[in-house]
C-alpha cells in the first residue's frame, strides 16, 4: 500500500435538491489536498435525509446520477463514497456507492434499517468491499455501525479501512464516535465516518464526523469551523496494531 490520505466531509444537504447537493459534494472534493485517494460523504446526501421523498427520488445504479458523480470524481481526481436511494426493479435500497472517474466501483445496501426506514427500503444482505490503492475498503451505513457482527464479516475479509456514512441524530451523539472507535479496534482497521450536520425534516443531526485508527484512537475530527478532515493511511500503523493486538489470528 502507498502512503495516501483519506477524507471525511459533512454538510447539510438541501432536501430534494440534487443539483445543490452534488455541487456541495464537488466543492468539498475540489478543496481537498491532492493526496486524498477517496472521501466519504453522509448517508442519502444526494437527496437529503427525508423518507417522504424516497418514492419520487430514487436512482438506478449505475445510471444518470452515478454518471454525474463519476464526472465529479474525474474533475476533482478524488474517488467518492456517497449515499443515495437506489431503485432496482420493485425494490428500493438505502445504498452507498464507491465512485471513481471510471464509474461505480461498488454498491452497498444498508442491512440494518432504523425505524421508519423499513417502510421505504428493502434491507441489503451482504457486506461489500472495494479494492483501493491504499487497501481493502468495506462499506457500512449508519445503524449498521451498532452491530459488531457486520464489522467482523469485514475483518474476516481482511479490510484495512471501513467507510461509514450516517444520518446520526444529536440525541444519540455520544454513541457515534464511541462506535466508530470501537469498530476500528474490533476490526483493526481505519474507520472513516461521515455524518450529516444541521436539521432535515425535523431531525437534528450530530455532525462529529471523524477518522479512527486501528488502535481505536480518533486521529481526525470535524469541528464547528471545519467540515472536512483528512488523515494519512499508514501501512506501518496497520501492521503494528495487528501485531500488538493479535485478534485476527485468534478469531481464526
Amino acid at each position: 500500500m502507498r502512503m495516501r490520505q483519506v477524507a471525511t466531509c459533512q454538510f447539510e444537504p438541501a432536501v430534494g435538491d440534487t443539483d445543490s447537493n452534488i455541487a456541495s459534494i464537488e466543492k468539498f472534493a475540489r478543496d481537498l489536498p491532492d493526496a486524498v485517494e477517496f472521501t466519504v460523504f453522509p448517508e442519502l446526501c444526494v437527496t437529503g435525509y427525508d423518507l417522504d421523498i424516497v418514492q419520487t427520488q430514487q436512482f438506478s445504479i449505475p445510471g444518470s446520477m452515478t454518471e454525474r458523480l463519476s464526472e465529479v470524481a474525474h474533475a476533482t481526481e478524488t474517488d467518492l463514497v456517497v449515499g443515495l436511494p437506489e431503485a432496482d426493479g420493485d425494490s428500493v435500497y438505502n445504498s452507498l456507492v464507491y465512485i471513481s472517474k471510471s464509474g461505480v466501483e461498488a454498491t452497498y445496501r444498508k442491512q440494518k434499517l432504523w425505524g421508519d426506514e423499513a417502510d421505504q427500503f428493502d434491507a441489503g444482505t451482504t457486506p461489500v468491499t472495494v479494492e483501493t490503492s491504499i487497501g481493502t475498503l468495506g462499506l457500512l451505513l449508519c445503524y449498521d455501525l451498532n452491530f459488531p457482527e457486520l464489522l467482523l464479516e469485514y475483518a474476516n475479509n481482511g479490510c484495512d479501512l471501513l467507510a461509514v456514512s450516517a444520518a446520526w441524530r444529536q440525541s444519540f451523539e455520544r454513541d457515534w464516535r464511541l462506535l466508530c472507535r470501537a469498530r476500528a479496534l474490533d476490526g483493526l482497521c481505519y474507520v472513516v465516518g461521515s455524518n450529516h450536520v444541521g436539521t432535515q425534516s425535523g431531525r437534528q443531526h450530530a455532525g462529529e464526523s471523524c477518522i479512527a485508527s486501528p488502535r481505536g484512537d480518533i486521529v481526525a475530527k470535524t469541528t464547528n469551523g471545519t467540515a472536512a478532515v483528512t488523515t494519512t493511511i499508514s501501512p506501518e500503523t496497520l501492521a503494528q496494531a495487528r501485531q500488538k493486538n493479535p485478534v485476527w489470528k485468534h478469531r481464526k
